[in-house]
């Protein structure tokens, strides 16, 4: 199966398959990136892990041994990075970085993948957003990370959205919907949350993270038209990629990595 679409081309190298973002292929000669698949692994405990991250950094003409990574605890913090670091960071879940030759990492399984790239300052940026970050307004903070850091206009930043859990699939309860109301307003929610069956006396919910990610970065001046969904399902394409929603807890993780 091939994913390729108006955004994305889904790229097959023997045992190491990928997609790329049409229009960051545009700035090929500044950066390098990737949304790794199946069959490739990504989980720290892994041994395998290590010799993936040398596969896919590979064929992207990447040095694996400068990623920069983080354990991801779905927080709200970006960290600027200046030089390479060993340092595996604690409660980070999103990396910027205007420095060459340093790879930033993210890992999913279901979660919203936000790559950044400011085509004026050549900055960039690798986001994790879960649910938990997405309620943060992660994406947000990182934008403003980089307005603070590098005099980045939100005009000129070309936003990613990898593939992540969709609405098809993203069954909730009202608990959730609640907290979400709660930081966004019961208005700006009713647009993005559809009404399941009842189950077990429960009301459940199908939720639209990746639109109100899209939102809130226009709330904040990312031009419409600079922002790219691959428009890709993980639960529905789990046999491509790595989903906990339909894996559990045999779930390893895909990884977005771009360097500049």
């Amino acid at each position: 199966m091939d994913l390729s679409n108006e955004n994305i081309i889904h790229v097959k190298k023997g045992d190491v398959e990928y997609i790329q973002f049409k229009e960051l292929l545009k700035y090929s000669d500044k950066i390098k990136h990737a949304y790794s698949l199946k069959p490739l692994k990504f989980k720290d405990e892994d041994q395998e892990t290590p010799e993936n991250y040398k596969k896919i950094c590979k064929e992207l003409g990447i040095d694996s041994t400068k990623i920069i990574k983080s354990k991801q605890k779905h927080t709200d913090i970006v960290k600027d990075i200046q030089e390479y670091t060993n340092e595996e960071f604690d409660y980070v879940d999103g990396f910027i970085t205007d420095k060459p030759g340093i790879p930033l990492v993210t890992k999913y399984a279901d979660c919203t993948p936000i790559i950044l790239y400011d085509k004026v300052k050549n900055v960039i940026g690798n986001v994790h957003s879960g649910w938990r970050g997405t309620l943060q307004r992660i994406s947000q903070k990182a934008v403003k990370l980089m307005e603070e850091k590098y005099s980045s206009n939100p005009e000129d930043i070309i936003v990613c959205i990898g593939p992540c859990i969709k609405q098809c699939h993203f069954e909730v309860e009202e608990d959730f919907i609640n907290q979400f109301k709660d930081e966004f307003g019961s208005k700006v929610i009713e647009k993005y949350y559809k009404l399941g069956e009842v189950k077990e006396g429960k009301q459940k919910y199908f939720f639209d993270t990746t639109s109100l990610i899209i939102e809130n970065l226009q709330e904040i001046g990312i031009k419409k038209e600079n922002i790219f969904d691959s428009g890709i399902c993980s639960v529905c394409n789990k046999d491509l990629m790595h989903s906990y929603r339909a894996e559990r807890q045999d779930a390893s993780r895909n990884i977005a990595i771009i360097e500049l």
